[in-house]
């Protein structure tokens, strides 16, 4: 069984971009993989090209941004949120989600990107960042757009990402101390 045709590591986001711009609807992105292999597996999904995007360098921070919002990058894990003193301190929902999921080997390898973009009802973080009122930026030749959580959801399994975009950040406001 053939899960896909091409994989492409990338070497930059321009290289994201430009895969995504010419594969469109038939790339996925590989960050944490977790989701994506049992779907492809399953096949919910059949991509013809992958996008691997693992050795990107810095995508996975958690980040208070001058901005005062913290900021996650689509390379984040479940791992690395659930241990953040950051979110344990000013997002707590979103630690505790993270720490749920799964078993250890799957938090310490999926990402709270793929985990929205799969858009399934049971996926953890959903909520959490619902709650919290997360904001998504989109990235596509186009450009950058910002969406917020609440509308990136259009049903089960469906989400308003664009077949040329990727998610590049999730922003929300930290929840105030005490």
């Amino acid at each position: 069984m053939r899960l896909w045709d091409v994989y492409y590591i990338a070497t930059s986001l321009d290289d994201v971009i430009a895969l995504l711009s010419r594969y469109g609807a038939q790339a996925r992105i590989m960050a944490g993989g977790t989701d994506l292999i049992v779907e492809i597996r399953n096949g919910v999904r059949a991509p013809r090209a992958v996008i691997d995007i693992t050795r990107l360098g810095g995508l996975d921070t958690v980040a208070l941004g001058d901005d005062g919002n913290i900021h996650l990058g689509p390379m984040v894990t479940h791992a690395q949120a659930a241990s953040s003193p950051l979110l344990q301190e000013r997002a707590l929902p979103l630690a505790q989600a993270c720490w749920g999921v799964g078993a250890p080997a799957l938090r310490n390898r999926g990402t709270i990107a793929g985990n929205l973009v799969t858009a399934s009802p049971a996926n953890d973080t959903i909520t959490a960042l619902t709650a919290l009122d997360a904001k998504l930026t989109l990235r596509s030749f186009r450009g950058d757009r910002v969406v917020p959580i609440r509308e990136f959801y259009t049903g089960v399994r469906r989400t308003a990402l664009a077949p040329d975009e990727f998610v590049v950040d999730i922003a929300f406001a930290p929840l105030r101390e005490g």
